[in-house]
């Protein structure tokens, strides 16, 4: 019975599990992303945009810097300031493969 048992663990070793195979799966390639924030300014109206973007972009998410308005998502986002004053607006590029880019910009609201 000894002899019939070890049998058996070979055969199962041999014939119960699949070899992982990497060529059957598929990974993302991705480019960094990159890119400036473009600005459009009318009084206390401000669109933000992807200025020159490079890379692969899968999720552009913006921060007014006024502390109100975070969480903005998109490549173009209008937001409306509630007074004017100097921000220090954030954008966040993420692409496919978890690559972050960060980029800030100085503005200046007049009313």
């Amino acid at each position: 019975m000894g002899k019939l048992f070890i049998v058996g663990i070979i055969l199962l070793a041999l014939t119960g599990c699949e070899p992982y195979d990497l060529e059957r799966k598929r990974f993302p390639v991705c480019s960094k992303p990159s890119a400036e924030i473009g600005v459009t300014i009318d009084r206390l109206d401000v669109t933000f945009f992807l200025f020159n973007p490079q890379g692969d972009i899968t999720v552009a998410g913006w921060d007014p810097g006024d502390g109100k308005g975070k969480n903005r998502v998109g490549p173009r986002v209008t937001y409306n300031y509630e007074k004017a004053g100097t921000y220090i607006v954030t954008l966040v590029l993420v692409n496919a493969c978890d690559d972050t880019f960060t980029t800030t910009r100085d503005i200046t609201i007049r009313n």
